[in-house]
């Protein structure tokens, strides 16, 4: 695999336990968003502002806390909040975007453990046009990293993306963080480079 990609926007977002900035969202749907749903929000927001991209969203460990949360009420008393559980779904929050921009490009959410950044990426970098990729995890305070990649396009940053090495470690959020921001020139993994 060897082709060439321009990052047409880029957000790395560490809220150390602070809200993700999400005042564009009218405030009846802005109090339905779940934590992790603001952070995709927040980031998708950041970098694309005119939403036409198909949508790629990865978190290793998704509606975790929402989850839980259900579970407890659940063994509780019974019940289960319709609102709650539609907010749990793992493809949630890009639908919810899709819903919000009026964009009907497709979506998808990935989910592959210690491989989650790479999958995510991989399958953003496979779409057919542009596409927005937003990788986001609730768990540690929350953070998050998005990217808009489309056609190598003057004045945009272009990568050359090439295949990875299998023997690699996964991909970690702080490399493709790194690379985002230009602290780091290459971004290696098992199965993608960008350089």
């Amino acid at each position: 695999m060897n082709a060439e990609v321009s990052i047409l926007g880029h957000a790395v977002l560490r809220l150390d336990s602070a809200a993700a900035d999400v005042d564009f969202v009218p405030p009846l749907q802005r109090r339905r968003l779940s934590p992790l749903q603001r952070i995709f929000f927040a980031l998708a927001h950041a970098v694309e502002k005119a939403p036409s991209a198909s949508a790629t969203f990865a978190s290793r460990d998704g509606e975790d806390a929402l989850t839980r949360r259900i579970v407890a009420d659940f063994n509780a008393d019974g019940s289960v909040s319709p609102q709650r559980f539609s907010a749990s779904v793992y493809n949630a929050a890009p639908g919810l975007w899709s819903v919000f921009t009026g964009n009907r490009a497709p979506y998808t959410a990935t989910a592959a453990g210690e491989d989650t950044v790479e999958c995510g990426l991989l399958e953003a970098l496979f779409a057919a046009r542009s596409a927005l990729y937003v990788y986001a995890e609730e768990t540690g305070g929350g953070h998050g990293a998005a990217v808009v990649f489309g056609a190598p396009a003057d004045g945009a940053r272009v990568v050359r993306v090439s295949s990875g090495d299998p023997v690699r470690p996964p991909v970690s959020f702080e490399a493709w963080a790194a690379f985002l921001e230009g602290r780091s020139p290459r971004l290696e993994g098992r199965w993608v480079t960008l350089s």
